[in-house]
């Protein structure tokens, strides 16, 4: 009888799950299932016998989120979350399982590391429940709000994972106009008003001679009758050729690679747009572009808590920015070193190529 084994009989953790009406199973330290409640065979279609002895991710749940990121074979599995970081871990709403009939089904996740007396991790229990009610209207708004993401080209890239299926951060793309916006709070409300706001910057750039000096002015005005007790920042630019010019609203400053190294770029700044304090034009920041990438982003990935219990800052986004510029890979790669139960704001990134 191997440690966990040991635990769970001694402290009659099973005997609990049996009782219990929602799915539930355990798994070794690594994520090898030793339980399967009888909750998980309804909800799944396998029993015990077909998924006791194989890890978690072998044709059981094959856990994926929302944009599709296979997190079951990664460290952004939150039973794995659970036991590196020794800390409860939950993802509400954002996790699709698969059931036996291949059936794709939302579900919300609990993650809960077991320790042994000597406080060692020997395992963790993953507790999970059907969200199909809740999903359906949130994938739909969920939905709506994807259609409002701008189409990629050769010239922009993105990615944009909400904190909650919805969010508050915007990514505007009409060229020559690029633009990060990152709406204060999030959920419904603020993916509401992402909404507005990307039809006030269409309704204000259909004068094309408007000139990104008084960009920000403008929208300042504009945004008196829509933002009530809200206010955004928003990083702008314009391309011209191999030319950016680039003005932040209270935004973080971009990150550059030119092939070598990565750094962040301090840019002609103002105050966040819905405060009231812009009544004037800003002159912009010009970047040369040729053989560059120039990386925009919202701070819900700079603030990160990390392994180390600090944030992960823009300049450790630089450093990841420097070994790819693949931003699947920096999102996996930043998540994978996130310590909080959950991630607790949305997260966008805009590749300027």
């Amino acid at each position: 009888m191997n440690l966990l084994e040991k635990f769970l009989g001694d402290y009659k953790v099973i005997n609990l799950l049996d009782t219990l009406d929602i799915p539930a199973y355990v798994v070794d330290k690594n994520r090898v299932i030793k339980y399967w409640n009888k909750a998980a065979e309804k909800l799944i279609g396998y029993n015990s016998n077909e998924v006791i002895g194989k890890s978690c991710a072998d044709n059981v749940l094959q856990h994926i989120d929302r944009n599709g990121i296979v997190v079951c074979h990664t460290d952004l599995c939150p039973l794995s979350m659970s036991m590196k970081n020794k800390k409860y871990f939950r993802v509400p709403f954002a996790v699709y399982s698969l059931t036996k009939n291949s059936v794709r089904i939302p579900v919300s996740v609990y993650a809960i590391p077991i320790k042994n007396d000597s406080g060692e991790i020997i395992g963790a229990i993953e507790m999970f429940e059907d969200a199909t009610i809740a999903d359906r209207e949130l994938s739909k708004a969920f939905e709506i709000q994807q259609a409002l993401l701008p189409e990629k080209d050769k010239v922009i890239d993105f990615v944009y994972y909400p904190s909650n299926v919805l969010g508050g951060d915007l990514i505007y793309y009409k060229k020559p106009w690029i633009m990060l916006i990152d709406i204060s709070g999030h959920g419904l409300a603020a993916a509401l008003l992402s909404t507005s706001l990307k039809l006030m910057i269409d309704s204000i750039l259909e004068n094309s001679n408007i000139s990104i000096s008084k960009l920000p002015m403008i929208m300042e005005k504009k945004a008196e009758r829509i933002c009530d007790q809200n206010y955004f920042t928003v990083i702008i630019g314009k391309i011209d050729k191999n030319k950016l010019e680039v003005i932040s609203c209270g935004h973080p400053d971009p990150i550059i690679f030119n092939g070598k190294q990565s750094k962040i770029i301090e840019v002609a700044r103002t105050f966040p747009i819905g405060m009231g304090f812009i009544d004037s034009e800003i002159k912009p920041t010009i970047i040369n572009l040729k053989n560059k990438k120039i990386l925009f982003y919202s701070d819900g990935i700079t603030e990160l808590k990390t392994n180390t219990k600090q944030m992960l800052t823009a300049n450790g986004l630089a450093e990841i920015f420097k070994q790819t510029q693949n931003l699947t890979e920096i999102y996996k790669y930043a998540m994978k070193n996130n310590i909080d139960i959950y991630q607790k704001d949305d997260i966008s990134m805009v590749l300027i190529k």
